[in-house]
This record gives C-alpha cells, sequence and structure tokens, in this order.
C-alpha cells in the first residue's frame, strides 16, 4: 500500500517541477513551489517519515 504512496508523491513531484518550469514570473514560482513543499510535506507526515 506504501508503494502507492510512493508513486503518487513521485508523480506530483514531477509534474510540480514541470509546471515550475513552465510558468513564468517569480512570485508565480514561489507560490507554486510552497504549495507543492506543503504538499510533500502533508505526505510525508502521513507516511510517517516526517514526525512532528
Amino acid at each position: 500500500m506504501e508503494f502507492e504512496y510512493y508513486i503518487g508523491l513521485l508523480a506530483a513531484l514531477v509534474i510540480g517541477i514541470i509546471l515550475i518550469k513552465k510558468i513564468t514570473g517569480c512570485i508565480f514560482r514561489i507560490v507554486t513551489t510552497v504549495i507543492m513543499l506543503a504538499i510533500l510535506g502533508y505526505i510525508l507526515y502521513k507516511l510517517g517519515l516526517l514526525p512532528l
């Protein structure tokens, strides 16, 4: 079951990187990066890899 989470995480990361490269403008790039990091942190927290 965790394997599916890793596949989803990898897909989200790849899509996020593609979006960052396509989006122009510093502010949009920063907002997109913050959103991606928040999603990544949430997923890692739910998997138990990021203890808080």
